[in-house]
């Protein structure tokens, strides 16, 4: 029995329905989900029909300025066309290179697929990604299109170096994190022998982790900010506040929902004596922070960033932690107002902050953390 079989049967997937030969359309876009590890389901998010809009269906840096029904229109007609894998082997081997080579790949490709009868286009949230229409098992997939690869991202694959070196080299070359978390996920990155199927909730995890560190490592040496900065803007009805101080790196990301249920609060502190306050939040925080750290790495300025995340529109869910990923992105793109004084940007906090600040602050040390982020640093500065 092949490989490609006895994943099938691992995972005890019928062959009821039809099948049948289908073309479809790529941006491109990788699916890796979980199933019964080392077991993963492994595909390609795409389209039945082609557009010359494709290219910007899986690629969400170049969505700014997009209304978010043309988001949801987009991701809508992306299907997932899914094959059991095997994490650890990484086989079936044809199937895994054909995904190696969508994934290194810069444009949009035709892909040839069996598949049984489509379901009707509707948007699944995916916790943790981009919401797209329903996963469909397919028996196989063929790239029949001439791939445009990405030879500055080949060559890094090709590098037996441990896969952190490779996500910074790739950050370095202005690669986005979907296309380096593509590359991570079909097993691109790392050590040959250490190289395994990964999904891609855990993958942008792994790129967001190891860019953070080596933003970090930049800033080590670096100057402190002499100003207290504040950044405010909204995202499909969702608030950003953002408040930069003098003080270590550090974001931390404090969250409020307003549902029919009432309001709930969630916060991530960048401290080890701090857990998140849960999953959901502390996912949030990880894609907040990667904005505000390449907002830091480009200023070459050492501050301590808050995040007030206001989301107040149920229909953002689905987006999931893209959202304050781009609304944080799209806050510090704007022209800040500089306050004068820790004790000015706390007045200026309760006048902008919904709900009050003593609700964002009841509970948690988040008056502590703003003060001592900054007596911290001008002790420091003091004492050389």
């Amino acid at each position: 029995m092949s490989t490609g079989q006895t994943v099938s049967t691992q995972l005890q997937l019928g062959d009821a329905a039809r099948s049948e030969d289908l073309t479809v359309f790529c941006p491109p876009g990788i699916s890796v989900e979980t199933a019964k590890y080392p077991i993963l389901m492994s595909g390609i998010l795409a389209a039945t029909r082609p557009s010359d809009c494709l290219s910007l269906f899986d690629h969400p840096i170049a969505w700014r300025r997009l209304d978010r029904e043309a988001i949801f229109s987009m991701r809508r007609q992306l299907y997932r066309f899914l094959i059991p894998t095997d994490a650890r082997t990484l086989l079936p081997k044809q199937v895994i290179e054909t995904l190696q080579t969508i994934a290194l790949s810069v444009s949009p490709l035709a892909i040839g697929v069996e598949a049984s009868t489509l379901p009707p286009r509707r948007l699944h949230t995916l916790g943790g990604q981009l919401p797209a229409s329903p996963s469909i098992l397919i028996k196989s997939l063929e790239i029949l299109s001439e791939p445009e690869i990405s030879l500055v991202a080949q060559k890094i694959s090709q590098k037996d170096i441990p896969a952190a070196e490779s996500i910074v080299q790739l950050f370095g070359y202005d690669y986005s994190l979907e296309q380096i978390a593509r590359m991570i996920a079909t097993g691109l990155l790392g050590k040959t022998d250490n190289r395994r199927l990964v999904p891609m909730k855990n993958a942008q995890k792994i790129a967001i982790d190891n860019y953070i560190d080596h933003v970090l490592l930049n800033l080590s040496e670096r100057p402190t900010s002499s100003a207290i900065r504040l950044h405010k803007t909204q995202l499909y009805g969702d608030s950003f506040t953002i408040v930069a101080v003098p003080g270590e790196p550090r974001v931390d990301y404090l969250r409020v929902e307003i549902s029919p249920e009432g309001m709930k609060k969630g916060y991530s502190f960048e401290s080890t004596q701090h857990n998140a306050s849960d999953s959901k939040t502390s996912l949030y925080a990880d894609h907040a922070r990667f904005s505000a750290y390449q907002d830091l790495n480009s200023r070459h300025e050492r501050e301590h960033m808050f995040i007030f995340h206001l989301s107040r529109d149920q229909r953002n869910a689905s987006l999931g932690p893209w959202l304050p990923r781009a609304g944080v992105s799209e806050a510090l793109s704007i022209e800040p107002v500089y306050l004068d004084s820790i004790g000015n940007m706390q007045t200026i906090l309760e006048s902008v902050l919904y709900p009050n600040f003593n609700y964002w602050s009841e509970g948690i040390p988040l008056m502590q953390r703003l003060g001592m982020s900054y007596q911290t640093e001008l002790e420091r500065i003091i004492s050389k």
